[in-house]
């Protein structure tokens, strides 16, 4: 009789090394460019309608520019570029 062999795999990952660094904080909106990226799902149209009336109440002289996901999968290259050089600030929706 032949034995079988049960192969284990230890699930637990490597300890992580560093530390990713966070954008500096924004202490006003005021001037500020906002993003507000909609990831195709439903409502996220909604949300982010609120989120820029709430802004615009909050911060007058903010800037609202609206972007748009082409599918829920992915952002793509062209976005991120336009994203990365035109915002100072971003808010992307999740609907559903």
């Amino acid at each position: 009789m032949a034995l079988d062999k049960i192969t284990v795999f230890d699930p637990t990952a490597d300890e992580r090394v560093g530390q990713d660094n966070l954008a500096d904080r924004l202490t006003t909106f005021d001037g500020r460019v906002v993003g507000l990226l909609n990831n195709t799902k439903d409502r996220a149209e909604i949300i982010l309608d609120q989120v820029q009336r709430q802004l615009q109440d909050q911060f007058p002289g903010v800037e609202i520019r609206h972007y748009r996901k082409p599918s829920v999968s992915g952002m793509g290259r062209e976005i991120e570029r336009r994203l990365t050089g035109e915002v100072d600030a971003l808010v992307s929706a999740v609907g559903d």
